[in-house]
């Protein structure tokens, strides 16, 4: 018999950890056959084995207790090695110094090769919310997230290389800035954006000078911050103009920036509602569309001062998902009266 306590949420598989409960049969799509039955308590070489199938959803047994973001304590403790090798090579250096782009290479190569989980990717970045965060863990950030992006639109191992260094090198230009120009917390005047504005070109400026550089990597630098619809800056780019690595940062930048003052379905309504045209359209709606899925299950704060979990992410309103209080569902796309406030 089910214990009572136990929650039925249905997850990606990405978030599937050994030692979980299979709720419902789990069906191969393409043939109707059983792959994993009822009860089955899911292994490593079970979940392994699952990326071979075309499947139906999987629905799990979770204690409500239990944090739907835990990860193992090795796998934090690499992602905050990672934020302190990526100081000690960009970091406090002294005018003129060189970048080891063999380190930041090998850096690269080292994140691609141990986060082969997207789960793990995710989770780092929502973990360390209360970490003080400075340009290096950004930097980070913005690295796993970008190969969040790039893995779900099929990205290949080389061009994810590729991607990992520019999420690395993104923001170098900002380094020696004065302080007053990269607190987030201070409004600038219109002189001190201007300048602040300029970090992508002393970014390139300074990397274009070492010509072992991927180029696609280069422009990645210089347009970051450059959107689809001509808005960004420092070159006021369109679409076209704008090579995918760099597409690719510039969605990744803006989420973290965006995750650390909103909850994530406010930041999803920020970003499929009013900055679509912003951003590369499948692009975007690819990472929103998988990036909310991960939130099933979690608890939330509504404006009502209930807490709910969520239960059920709708495709046409990723921001307004179907939750449950106690007994009762709430479907948020309906009741516009309600609304998210906190993911508790």
């Amino acid at each position: 018999m089910q214990n009572k306590n136990i929650t039925k949420v249905i997850i990606p598989i990405a978030k599937c950890i050994p030692g979980m409960i299979l709720l419902q049969p789990i069906v191969d799509i393409d043939t109707g056959s059983t792959i994993i039955g009822k009860d089955q308590v899911l292994t490593e070489d079970i979940l392994k084995s699952m990326k071979n199938f075309k499947h139906t959803e999987i629905w799990v047994g979770i204690n409500p207790e239990e944090n739907l973001w835990q990860v193992e304590e090795k796998v934090l403790a690499t992602y905050k090695k990672y934020i302190h090798t990526l100081k000690n090579i960009i970091g406090n250096k002294p005018e003129g110094a060189e970048i080891k782009l063999n380190e930041i290479e090998g850096l690269a190569q080292c994140i691609t090769e141990e986060f082969v989980y997207n789960f793990n990717l995710l989770a780092c970045v929502n973990l360390v919310k209360k970490m003080e965060q400075d340009i290096y863990m950004h930097s980070i950030n913005v690295t796993f997230l970008s190969l969040l992006i790039a893995r779900w639109i099929n990205f290949n191992p080389d061009q994810l290389k590729y991607v990992a260094m520019a999420g690395l090198l993104h923001d170098v230009g900002k380094m020696g800035m004065p302080s007053y120009l990269t607190d987030k917390t201070k409004e600038l005047t219109v002189r001190e954006k201007v300048e602040f504005r300029r970090h992508p070109i002393y970014g390139y400026e300074k990397l274009s000078q070492y010509k072992e550089i991927n180029n696609e990597v280069l422009k990645a630098v210089l347009t970051h911050h450059e959107r689809c619809d001509g808005s960004g800056y420092p070159l006021n780019l369109v679409e076209d103009r704008i090579n995918d690595i760099s597409r690719i940062i510039g969605l990744a930048d803006e989420y973290d920036n965006l995750r650390r003052s909103t909850n994530i379905f406010k930041t999803v309504k920020i970003l499929k509602c009013d900055m679509i045209r912003k951003f590369d359209i499948n692009m975007l709606l690819e990472f929103c569309n998988n990036v909310i899925n991960y939130y099933i299950g979690e608890k939330v704060l509504l404006s009502t001062g209930e807490i709910a979990e969520v239960v059920f992410i709708q495709p046409h309103a990723l921001h307004r998902p179907i939750v449950k209080i106690k007994e009762r569902y709430v479907d948020l796309y309906e009741d516009l009266q309600t609304g998210i406030v906190e993911v508790l």
